[in-house]
């Protein structure tokens, strides 16, 4: 045995620094990828007035110290984050899943949560869920998960840019869902307060998310899509999605040739994280009537214009989307745009303010990046990133409300189609001859 422990001692004296060296040099040869590439494609050339190239001096000798990947990730973050931007960000698969739950979970439960009042509330269960079965509603609050307090959890959330209370609430509703969320076949404990404020617990499994994963590239785990639709009362014709990706292009043009007899349509973009411009424009292209200037974007060299044609029978009713804390990237690009050229109302909380358009990479030691090289600009000008799009009807979600199983955003949306579709069939009644 006392030869063994030597033979064991003399592998980890002659292997570990070697180990060690290929850690090192993966993790500098993924840094100097990481700021050369800020270098050479960030749209900004003045980088918000900060010399890039000494923060990257200035980081770099943190990196030669650092002792595994996870200090490599810290550090490069907090140099991509005194940009103050979005979309610069350095992640393993484990954080992708831990943030943007929406995107990349495989399992899921069916409720969706937001941080609101300092509080976990569950704002929708989907039917047919696990979350169903185990009797959550909206308007419960969530106090436990696999008996972590959620207080205790959410300090462990990494505050990202922008640096604002919104992008806060929406990143910590994000984290909480992924720790709701996790590997299907598996279960999740939740202690929660019921409609009487008493203490509740449920055991729920999680159900995979079936078939609607695709691969993106090789450097972001699969992503799910998601896509709903259905007729509310007073004929109005409700969308939601989870991402701007394909299909919903396509399933969104099948779906609306069965609504054009509708009184308005909702997009409800709560909780959609953003995704492809390209498939934002043939949502917008089927909702207007002339060539339309929508926004342009801001390259590093560049400008580029965006201009879109309506096709041949384009939608005419009212159009109203929603928006939360939690509407981030293309969703705010979708409802700035339609705000601008006033097509549509925006009805909820403002945005985060977290639009810029990226790529991902895989680093050398195996992390995604993400970085920004072009920013879009929505017509009249606006800034997005940073501000947010503020809607024309401000309205939060409401606990008590969701308690008695009302969405007063919901219903302001729908109120605002009902009044605007009303008059509209009134100046035609009046008109005729």
């Amino acid at each position: 045995m006392k030869a063994l422990r030597i033979v064991y001692l003399v592998l980890f004296v002659f292997i570990a620094p070697g180990f060690t060296q290929n850690l090192t040099a993966d993790n500098l040869e993924s840094f100097d990828l990481v700021s050369q590439t800020v270098n050479k494609s960030h749209f900004d050339t003045t980088y918000g007035g900060i010399d890039w190239m000494a923060m990257r001096d200035r980081y770099r000798p943190q990196i030669v110290s650092a002792k595994g990947i996870e200090e490599f990730n810290l550090i490069t973050n907090q140099m991509l984050f005194e940009l103050r931007l979005s979309h610069l960000l350095v992640a393993s698969e484990d954080m992708l899943k831990a943030y943007m739950p929406t995107l990349f979970s495989e399992g899921t439960v069916g409720m969706d949560v937001r941080w609101m009042q300092n509080k976990a509330v569950i704002t929708k269960i989907k039917p047919g869920f696990p979350g169903q079965a185990a009797g959550m509603k909206p308007g419960y609050v969530i106090t436990q998960i696999d008996g972590q307090s959620v207080n205790e959890i959410i300090q462990h959330a990494e505050v990202l840019p922008p640096y604002n209370v919104r992008n806060r609430k929406g990143g910590i509703s994000n984290y909480l869902a992924g720790h709701i969320n996790g590997p299907p076949n598996t279960s999740v404990s939740i202690t929660y307060l019921d409609e009487n404020a008493h203490v509740r617990e449920a055991l729920i499994n999680r159900q995979t998310r079936g078939t609607g994963k695709v691969v993106v590239n090789d450097a972001i785990p699969p992503i799910f899509i998601e896509f709903e639709t259905q007729r509310l009362e007073g004929n109005i014709g409700y969308i939601w999605f989870n991402h701007f990706a394909a299909p919903v292009d396509k399933t969104f043009l099948n779906a609306l040739e069965t609504m054009r007899d509708t009184r308005g349509l909702i997009f409800d973009l709560r909780g959609n994280p953003g995704g492809y411009f390209r498939i934002m424009d043939t949502i917008v292209e089927q909702l207007i009537t002339v060539k339309t200037p929508l926004y342009r974007f801001r390259l590093r060299d560049n400008t580029v214009e965006r201009t879109l044609n309506p096709p041949g029978n384009p939608y005419k009713k009212p159009v109203v989307v929603l928006i939360d804390v939690t509407s981030m990237s293309t969703s705010e690009l979708f409802a700035a745009c339609l705000q601008a050229i006033g097509r549509a109302v925006i009805v909820g909380e403002r945005s985060p303010g977290y639009l810029l358009g990226a790529k991902w990479i895989k680093l050398p030691n195996g992390l995604s990046f993400m970085h920004s090289f072009l920013q879009p600009i929505p017509y009249g000008g606006y800034i997005v990133e940073g501000n947010g799009v503020k809607p024309d009807i401000e309205i939060e979600l409401n606990s008590k409300g969701l308690l008695e199983g009302r969405d007063n955003q919901m219903e302001a949306a729908i109120a605002h189609i009902l009044k605007r579709a009303c008059n509209e069939e009134q100046t035609i009644y009046a008109i005729k001859p």
